[in-house]
């Protein structure tokens, strides 16, 4: 297993194990450590993705075998749905006040993150089992 791979499941289950806490603490009322973990995870996810594409670009060993390429598609595309989603939401908190997509985002926050987080959990899923079936 690479590096790059080692790295990546270690990210997904930390992840995972971080969307959870975070959910709990918004249910719980502890909105504060809910958003900073959020904010964490979504540029901690965008950090991934940059380097995904670079490893999938420049490393010699990067490319998947054609027989994976369907679900890696499927998974990398619904990765960033939660993803661009969970940016809009950091976005639209950092920019609260506002009318617009960000007043849409804030006003309609907790339906958003009850979809997003269902299918980020999908994803890092997804990602560890990458890691385990798909070397």
């Amino acid at each position: 297993m690479s590096l790059f791979m080692i790295i990546s499941t270690i990210w997904a289950v930390i992840a995972l194990i971080l969307l959870i806490v975070s959910w709990r603490l918004a249910r719980a009322g502890k909105l504060a450590t809910h958003r900073n973990i959020m904010v964490l995870l979504t540029l901690g996810a965008w950090i991934f993705i940059f380097n995904y594409i670079f490893v999938q670009r420049y490393a010699e060993n990067g490319a998947f075998p054609r027989e994976y390429i369907p679900w890696i598609a499927f998974h990398g595309t619904l990765g960033l749905v939660p993803l661009i989603g969970a940016s809009c939401l950091v976005f639209s908190r950092i920019m609260t006040g506002r009318q617009g997509l960000a007043g849409h985002f804030n006003r309609h926050h907790k339906s958003y993150g009850r979809a997003f987080i269902a299918v980020w959990c999908f994803t890092h899923l997804g990602g560890i089992f990458n890691a385990f079936f798909l070397r």
